[in-house]
């Protein structure tokens, strides 16, 4: 009966053990594949940098076959020499270590195959017990029932530490021998599979020499198990390796930084938008730049390439030197300057409000009915009296900028901006009418999104920094509308009158091309962009220090101009408008029709229907002078008037006067009692009195001989027709 119970109470136990096993599951690390430390590759695969994580700072998972020949069998050899006997215990080594472990009366060897080694470091175990012991030798049969040798091998190298918190030896062979670890010499693949015994204590970059004492050590053994030939001993003890110390590559740090901070969680092997090539181009031009200038009061700069079609960002360079500043110019917000004007005038012109060639009041005193509260200058202070929107947007004028926002509506326009995928930091309440001018701040990516948004005809998207990113596409003006403004970005000769004909801005090809300033000299841009990409600059001082009276086209055009050219080794010019836009030959002066008067004659563009029907013969005197409404007369009678304009007479009647009263004097004769008739409304007048025409002199002139009575006096002429009322006694 005893007997029986006894055997009963074995069979439970194994049956609870057999279903323990059975029950057991692997390792839930086991279970996920291994990432690796995150790396980023550009836009061609090439490396950009690797993210170090909380467990390892570089960890590359390769197949066992990338290892190279001798790593694997050095491992085996120094590890587990049993390895491809045994079933995941090595009873042998196992039988020996209990043995030392009770004569110590604690554990201090463990015999631990590799595949216990791989179970350890699976759980993250700290300390030794013999429930945890166990654990591990159950969990590495049964890994040994489901995995291949080789995955088992692959997984345990690939999960080592080899110091430095480099895990794996493709990690350790890049770090300390600068090469792949299928290039190892076998040499270094015998220093190598020594460390992770201790790879604190074997650290090669802390302690060398420790590290060699082991990889002789490790020479000693492989020569006693009879991996080694004598001969092959002294040859290798003789050429003993000599580890380096190479870092993981880390390019575009303001990149990888904006990066992280759009998405936290990275995970592999990530294909980005960046372009290498161009990314260091941009960061040896904008490092050049500020050594040029050689100014105390300019810091630094920032730098984003675009490309057109995809808006992708392929180069974002943040400071010119990371490792004294680490303010991203290209992501930070600063004023924005005049580099929102364009988007302005395209609302105004894809709404209808005005043309490229409606004529717009640059002039002191032009907006003070519409914004009484608002005094704004041009940045050289002088101004252009009557100017057509496109030299207004050429030249960056900002009077007519804020006439112009007065047409569209400063809300609206605002929100227009918004569109174009500008956040704003603040409301438009808080920075008013001036936002177009300056007043707002933005980022230098959003503005190299929103004009290679230009460049792709008026479609708007967010910048890309992944491939695998995807962002709608959104139309926010016609093509034809778009295509007029960047014709106007483009026009060398209509922003000449600002910037001269020899400016950075000036290119033989269609090159589109934008500055800005803001107040205070504080920021300085230039944005633009060929058929293929969107360069902008930023050049200033990151503690928003003034910079001196300096203007974009000093400090941030030559930067983009340089990398602009660089890129047109490959890209191809602006391509010309071919939108549905009509063209017509227009007055240079006034944007009419051109009339004998015309001081020269351009061709504009239009959208359909907003073409000119009014000549402009009005507008000239019979001498060929401009005549200007009222609006431009204090500006007439400045210096600036440099052009001769007057200003349009009103439509009056000078003689007679208003409310004159005549006397008949009965002495002189009736013929010499006549008054002569005089209006400015032009030449080509013609008379009435009380209805009745009155002919003119043969030298042109009109007289009526004085009769008394009340009369009513009329004149009609091509500039308009009055009338007025006058008494003879």
């Amino acid at each position: 009966m005893r007997r029986f119970r006894g055997i009963t109470i074995f069979a439970i136990v194994v049956a609870a053990v057999a279903l323990w096993v059975l029950w057991l599951p692997l390792p839930a690390e086991l279970e996920t594949p291994l990432l690796g430390t995150p790396t980023l590759l550009d836009t061609r695969g090439r490396e950009i940098t690797e993210l170090p994580s909380q467990t390892a700072r570089v960890q590359i998972p390769i197949q066992l076959s990338e290892m190279g020949d001798w790593l694997p069998r050095i491992t085996v050899a120094l590890e587990d020499r049993r390895f491809y006997r045994h079933s995941g215990i090595d009873w042998q080594a196992t039988c020996a270590a209990c043995f030392r472990n009770l004569k110590a009366g604690r554990i201090i060897s463990g015999g631990s195959t590799i595949t216990q080694q791989l179970v350890k470091m699976a759980c993250n175990r700290q300390q030794r017990n013999w429930f945890a012991k166990l654990y591990e030798n159950t969990v590495a049969w049964k890994l040994e029932r489901v995995w291949t040798k080789e995955r088992i091998l692959a997984e345990y190298l690939n999960r080592s530490s080899f110091g430095n918190r480099r895990l794996g030896p493709e990690a350790a062979s890049r770090a300390y021998f600068g090469k792949p670890a299928r290039d190892l010499t076998l040499a270094e693949s015998v220093y190598i599979a020594g460390l992770p015994q201790a790879p604190t204590r074997f650290n090669p970059w802390r302690h060398p020499d420790r590290a060699e004492r082991k990889y002789v050590r490790s020479l000693d053994l492989l020569t006693k198990t009879g991996l080694f030939t004598p001969a092959q001993y002294t040859l290798l003890s003789e050429t003993s390796p000599v580890p380096g110390h190479f870092e993981p590559p880390h390019f575009a740090p303001d990149y990888v930084d904006a990066l992280k901070q759009r998405q936290p969680v990275i995970a592999g092997k990530v294909c980005t938008t960046l372009d290498l090539d161009l990314q260091q181009l941009a960061e040896l031009k904008l490092a050049a730049q500020i050594t040029a200038l050689n100014r105390y009061d300019i810091a630094d700069g920032a730098v984003v390439i675009i490309d057109n079609a995809s808006g992708a960002v392929r180069a974002l360079v943040g400071s010119s030197n990371y490792a004294t500043n680490q303010v991203d110019g290209a992501t930070r917000s600063r004023s924005c300057g005049s580099t929102l004007k364009p988007f302005v005038y395209l609302t105004a012109i894809n709404r209808r409000l005005l043309t490229a060639a409606t004529l717009l009041a640059d002039t002191p005193d032009a907006i003070r009915d519409k914004y009484s509260d608002y005094d704004p200058q041009n940045f050289n202070h002088r101004y252009l009296g009557p100017v057509r929107v496109r030299e207004a947007l050429a030249c960056s004028l900002n009077v007519p900028a804020i006439i112009a926002l007065s047409r569209v509506g400063a809300r609206s326009a605002f929100y227009e901006l918004q569109k174009w995928g500008f956040d704003f930091p603040r409301t438009l309440d808080d920075y008013g009418a001036g936002f177009i001018l300056g007043n707002a701040e933005i980022r230098l990516v959003d503005l190299a999104a929103a004009y290679a948004g230009l460049a792709r005809g008026g479609l708007s998207t967010r910048p890309k920094l992944l491939a695998s990113e995807f962002y709608p596409i959104t139309r926010v003006a016609s093509a034809s509308a778009t295509a007029i403004i960047t014709d106007i970005l483009c026009d060398n000769e209509a922003r000449r009158k600002s910037f001269g004909t020899n400016s950075p801005l000036a290119f033989s090809e269609r090159i589109a091309a934008k500055t800005g300033t803001s107040s205070g000299f504080r920021d300085t841009w230039t944005v633009g962009f060929d058929k293929e990409h969107t360069v902008a600059v930023w050049i200033g001082n990151p503690d928003g220090r003034p910079m001196r009276d300096t203007l974009a086209v000093q400090a941030a055009a030559p930067l983009w101009a340089a990398l602009m050219h660089e890129l047109l080794r490959n890209d191809h010019p602006v391509p010309p408008a071919t939108e549905a836009v009509v063209k017509r030959e227009i007055c240079a002066a006034t944007g009419l029709l051109p009339s004998r008067s015309s001081p020269g004659i351009i061709t504009e563009l239009f959208l359909p229907g907003t073409e000119p029907a009014q000549s402009s013969s009005t507008w000239f005197s019979d001498e060929g002078k401009l005549l200007l409404p009222v609006e431009y007369a204090s500006w007439c009678s400045s210096r600036e008037n440099a052009f001769g304009a007057t200003v349009l007479p009103e439509p009056r009647i000078i003689n007679p006067r208003t409310g004159a009263i005549y006397q008949i004097d009965s002495v002189l004769p009736a013929k010499q009692q006549m008054i002569e008739l005089l209006a400015t409304i032009g030449s080509d007048v013609r008379w009435y009195v009380d209805g009745k025409p009155i002919p003119p002199e043969p030298d042109g002139r009109f007289f009526w001989q004085l009769t008394p009575g009340e009369w009513s006096l009329k004149a009609v002429g091509r500039d308009g027709t009055v009338e007025r009322k006058f008494t003879v006694r």
